[in-house]
């Protein structure tokens, strides 16, 4: 009889990705990150498929030809607790939808567990085990799958406001066979909510590079533009940006473009109105890939100003962080969540305390003034980018993952975990 390790290291894995949210159609831009983690992983050879909530009755369907299976959890009219602007934020703002969680939770394990025994799966790849977590507990109890688990941040600071919930988190965890984060700072708060550390595996840039780009300042009679890319939430601190836009207009011209949608779009177009910056702030809503690859080419620096939340909620790691450091832009970021991870202040970047527009205005101002100095963040950071977000090592390192998940028999945790986590880094 063969050994099973020689058996897991020759033969193409089946895998199934498991999270709450995932393209709609082709020309969806949620979660790229996910989409291009999935796509690389199936580029391998692989047979991969994605389990996720449908929404407004949408059923299963095909994205880049991989298998999507969508679970009902409500009417079509309900199913809106997924997507978008996320469902802690939504359940915030509409407590109705919170009665949708249950049924939510019941009809993804029914899915979980009956995609995993019909395509007989090797591995299932939860992202954000509370609650998906729960849905991986039968397929591993009853059909032997491992379960990969990869904390993103949201959802522990979710899972931290009750006893129970961590409780939930620990179980789910303890019981995976493997544990990611994506920045040491998820790694970490999942090591302080349920003993578990696990290993650091971050994810790379979606948006098209330009390898040759050259960072070149702004000619005196060009508009310096700063861009900001990414869900209009409470702990994306935009409002911040768009209260430091006055101190920095009181010195020098410049544009804002804001990308990107959610419910905070509409107080915070209201914010700009009020401060009088309308005229100099563009909120574009979500564009396409190429459009944000344009941006990114012509902005003058990328400013970031993620804050904590009234939940406790931050960036885990901010990948759009990742695209302008690929494009050799200086970014201007506070030092909150996985950030640091990204940006290394006055290295590759500048980081500034949370909720304060005068810091901001002022690294903003900086770095207008300091050509050189932004010139040498943007190169710094293009190298920094490369070497620790690269896609190829990446996917070496998650299939690494799998292989060795369907060889070892004990679930994740404990202190060696912790230290796997700080090595791969």
């Amino acid at each position: 009889m063969q050994p099973k390790t020689s058996i897991c290291a020759s033969r193409p894995l089946r895998i199934a990705v498991l999270g709450s949210t995932y393209p709609r159609s082709q020309d969806d831009y949620e979660v790229p990150w996910l989409r291009e983690s999935v796509n690389r992983i199936a580029a391998r050879g692989h047979e991969v498929g994605v389990i996720a909530p449908s929404f407004a009755g949408l059923r299963h369907h095909t994205i880049d030809g991989i298998p999507v299976r969508r679970f009902r959890y409500a009417p079509a009219a309900w199913e809106k607790l997924t997507h978008g602007s996320g469902a802690p934020n939504k359940i915030k703002a509409n407590p109705f939808l919170k009665l949708l969680t249950l049924t939510y939770i019941l009809s993804g394990i029914w899915s979980t567990w009956r995609l995993c025994w019909e395509k007989k799966i090797d591995i299932l790849h939860v992202h954000w085990p509370f609650p998906h977590g729960l849905m991986a507990l039968l397929p591993a109890a009853i059909n032997g799958v491992k379960v990969v688990s990869s904390c993103h941040s949201a959802e522990l600071a979710l899972a931290s406001q009750s006893k129970f919930s961590i409780r939930v988190l620990s179980i789910c965890l303890r019981r995976s066979s493997g544990v990611t984060a994506n920045s040491r700072h998820t790694a970490d708060l999942a090591h302080k909510l349920t003993g578990v550390g696990p290993a650091v595996i971050p994810y790379g840039t979606t948006v098209q590079v330009d390898q040759a780009i050259t960072h070149l300042p702004p000619s005196p009679e060009e508009i310096p533009l700063l861009l900001f890319s990414g869900r209009l939430i409470a702990r994306k601190g935009v409002d911040f940006l768009l209260r430091a836009m006055p101190l920095i207009l009181a010195k020098r011209k410049v544009r804002l473009v804001i990308t990107g949608d959610g419910h905070y779009r509409t107080p915070w177009q209201a914010l700009s109105l009020s401060l009088g910056i309308n005229e100099q702030v563009e909120f574009a809503g979500f564009v396409s890939h190429e459009r944000l690859s344009q941006l990114f080419r012509s902005c003058s620096m990328y400013v970031h100003p993620a804050i904590y939340d009234e939940g406790g909620d931050t960036e885990g790691l901010g990948v759009v962080l990742i695209q302008a450091l690929y494009n050799k832009k200086p970014v201007v970021a506070t030092r909150v969540g996985g950030i640091p991870d990204v940006i290394q202040n006055e290295r590759t970047g500048l980081l500034v305390p949370e909720k304060d527009p005068q810091a901001l205005a002022s690294a903003v101002l900086r770095l207008l003034e300091d050509s050189p100095l932004a010139a040498r963040l943007g190169e710094a950071g293009f190298s920094h980018a490369a070497r620790y977000f690269d896609w190829e090592d990446i996917t070496d390192r998650l299939e690494a993952l799998y292989r060795r998940v369907l060889t070892v028999d004990e679930p994740a945790g404990g202190p060696e975990s912790v230290k796997q986590s700080l090595a791969l880094k």
